[in-house]
């Protein structure tokens, strides 16, 4: 049976934009800078990465539609634990 999911992600968007957000030494300082004084929500979340990818991320492999933002705000939760 094949696992529905990537690399522990949901799916390859939800990865694909946590590694963006994460690895990029860019992207990860204004993540953090946004999000120090606020805990963030999913549909901040979104609109964070929207505003710094646009419709996909930079190799223009993922769709922002398809990212599970629940996870994507859990990992960043975590990140400032």
């Amino acid at each position: 049976m094949a696992s529905s999911t990537y690399n522990g992600w949901t799916n390859r968007s939800t990865w694909s934009t946590v590694l963006w957000l994460f690895n990029d030494e860019n992207h990860y300082f204004l993540m953090r800078d946004t999000f120090k004084k606020r805990t963030p929500a999913p549909h901040f979340v979104e609109h964070f990465c929207r505003g710094i990818f646009g419709d996909k991320t930079p190799d223009r492999w993922t769709s922002m539609s398809e990212v599970n933002w629940s996870e994507v705000t859990q990992a960043i939760q975590e990140d400032f634990e």
